[in-house]
């Protein structure tokens, strides 16, 4: 049904920040008239989304679930131009991410320096979101009454426990709960976002919008929609101008807020919004055609992401991997439909089960240059919580397989959670269909390029601690020199042999007919890496380094002077009756994937826009 013309809050972008808005506000006052407004489909029931195995399937080309934000060419990535997908669908991100429970660091929410956004003022929000089923039954840290639910998923992995207890061979230490927002330097197996009874993805619309729907609120959604400006009249929001999300008709209806405007379109989206109602730089509307309404020099910048890279190892033939499944074996899919019906199986898990937060040791530290160094002393020296790399293992090739010839694999993914690079992203034009000037920044801060460097290096060492390590694919490492004593141990995936014989530390041996890593009295040696080497990888990291989907920082909230965008109660600086509750908000990185965090600024400005409006309870 088409939505009133009128209603008290409108809430601009169905992503997980503003599904829990809605769905919070719906629920303190069932009389409230809200609207969501999203650019994407509905996605309720959709088999793709409520079954978290299939996450990959989104972010393939012609995807409708995802938008594929194109950067600028960038001669840091050797003038690759690099690719930030974000949802496209209701839910945002959380109906397409990739499950996995990671919190930040309690000092990350402290450094943002914010009244009332302290880690003390944000855990009860935090744990009010979920209902936590493992280990650590502690409830000043984790919640079990709420609306989503965490657990290990329905189907567990051998190569889990192969990683968990290679990173203790290196000195790594194990811990039951890597997500108390104090742990760091240990590894753990990993948490997802998975009702262990149903087996189903918990996205934010399942979670707090469809609920309120089936229960009859006042709560209306409106899909397939661009959101082309709010309006703003007297220095008041009073409404918005929308658009068809399919530009062959381009028709412009306005509704209008009798209370309030919430933007929650994202830290892509979000500016864009902003921009298009001429708030912003000066001379970034008078460039696009935007008469300006408020000057915000703020809005589009301190873009910030995580560095993610996802190095893919052989693994024995008689490893237990999800490989076939994602190459679309029929007998593996048709079993995991039958165990799916009871909440288990391949397509109750996301193949990520165990993996780490570390942070460098001293002499590593130094071996990443004086960039990092500088950058490690003022941000991390003094703050034990904050990991400087996070480590993770796939149970299967990520990627493409039809690059690879059939066989079993797995992935050691990696990405530096507080990069220094920062970028921008501004609109163009009025038009909401017309694309943003992007620059993600990625690898423009030196102090970037060392702990990237590390961190290929250590996903190596660990893999090859794991039993079921059987070299490299052709092709998808760095191109060491033929003499190098680290050069990629290339394995024919079909006959399980080198490709050619490798020299030095790195040369394998034959044990039991399969390939093993060189041994010192059973000790498995780290791999000694020239300069040559550490130039390699880093020309390596340069051409495949990506985005972790984690975009935020654009509209920060920070004092206006410092280049803020919102203040302490997510009201945008200069219009009345207009917040924004999205990652834009964050105005410093966080150390984990960003769903939990998205969550928090939702249930956060739930709370904000009640007390805005007079509710309690919220």
């Amino acid at each position: 049904m088409p939505p009133p013309p009128e209603v008290d809050i409108i809430i601009c972008g169905g992503g997980a920040a503003g599904s829990v808005v809605a769905g919070r506000l719906a629920t303190a006052d069932p009389s409230l008239s809200i609207l969501v407004i999203e650019c994407g489909k509905n996605n309720y029931n959709v088999r793709e989304i409520v079954r978290p195995a299939l996450y990959l399937t989104h972010l393939v080309p012609g995807s409708t679930t995802a938008k594929f934000y194109r950067g600028k060419a960038s001669k840091q990535l050797n003038g690759r131009e690099p690719i930030v997908p974000v949802g496209n669908v209701l839910g945002g991100g959380s109906s397409i991410n990739f499950t996995m429970y990671t919190r930040a660091s309690r000092s990350d929410y402290d450094d943002w320096k914010t009244e009332g956004w302290t880690a003390e003022d944000l855990i009860p929000l935090l744990k009010k979101t979920e209902t936590y089923h493992l280990e650590n039954k502690d409830p000043a840290i984790h919640g079990f009454e709420g609306p989503l639910h965490v657990s290990h998923g329905g189907h567990e992995s051998e190569t889990t426990e192969e990683l968990l207890e290679a990173a203790k061979s290196m000195g790594y230490r194990l811990t039951e709960d890597l997500q108390d927002l104090k742990e760091s330097n240990a590894f753990s197996k990993w948490a997802k976002w998975i009702n262990p009874e149903t087996g189903r993805r918990c996205d934010a619309a399942h979670g707090f919008i469809h609920p309120q729907i089936e229960k009859g609120r006042n709560l209306h959604l409106l899909c397939d929609t661009k959101v082309a400006r709010v309006i703003i009249e007297n220095g008041k929001a009073v409404g918005v101008e929308v658009v068809p999300a399919d530009p062959s008709a381009p028709v412009t209806t306005t509704i209008k807020a009798r209370k309030l405007v919430v933007v929650s379109s994202g830290a892509l989206g979000t500016p864009q919004i902003l921009e298009r109602s001429g708030i912003g730089a000066p001379e970034v509307l008078e460039a696009a055609g935007v008469k300006q309404v408020v000057d915000l020099p703020g809005v589009g910048t301190n873009y910030q992401d995580h560095n993610l890279i996802l190095p893919t190892y052989c693994a024995a033939p008689e490893t237990a991997t999800h490989d076939d499944f994602l190459r679309g074996n029929t007998d593996v899919h048709e079993q995991g439909e039958k165990d799916f019906a009871n909440g288990k199986g391949v397509y109750a898990t996301n193949f990520l089960n165990a993996g780490g937060k570390v942070r460098p040791t001293e002499k590593e530290i130094e071996a990443m240059g004086p960039e990092f160094r500088k950058f490690y002393d003022e941000y991390f020296k003094d703050a034990p919580d904050k990991p400087v790399m996070f480590v993770a293992i796939g149970n299967a090739f990520l990627g493409d397989h039809t690059l690879l010839p059939a066989g079993k694999y797995v992935t050691i993914g990696t990405y530096l959670e507080y990069p220094a690079s920062r970028g921008t992203i501004h609109v163009t034009a009025p038009s909401p269909y017309e694309e943003p000037d992007f620059d993600p920044g990625f690898l423009t801060h030196e102090a970037d390029i060392g702990p990237n460097v590390w961190g290929y290096k250590l996903g190596r060492e660990i893999v090859r601690r794991m039993p079921c390590y059987r070299g490299e694919p052709p092709g998808l490492h760095p191109k060491f020199n033929p003499s190098s004593a680290a050069r990629a141990r290339e394995i024919n995936v079909e006959t399980s042999t080198e490709i050619q014989e490798s020299a030095g530390a790195a040369a394998s041996v034959k044990h039991g007919g399969a390939l093993q890593p060189p041994r010192t009295g059973g000790k498995i040696e780290n791999l000694a890496y020239t300069i040559e080497d550490n130039r390699a990888i880093e020309e390596w990291i340069r051409e495949n380094v990506a985005s972790t989907w984690h975009s935020m920082g654009t509209c920060a909230m920070k004092p206006r002077e410092q280049g803020g965008v919102v203040d302490s109660k997510l009201n945008v600086y200069g219009v009345e009756r207009l917040k924004l509750a999205d990652l834009s908000i964050c105005p410093g990185n966080v150390g984990a994937n960003t769903y939990s965090t998205a969550l928090l600024v939702g249930e956060k400005a739930a709370v904000l826009v009640g007390e805005y409006l007079g509710l309690k309870n919220v």
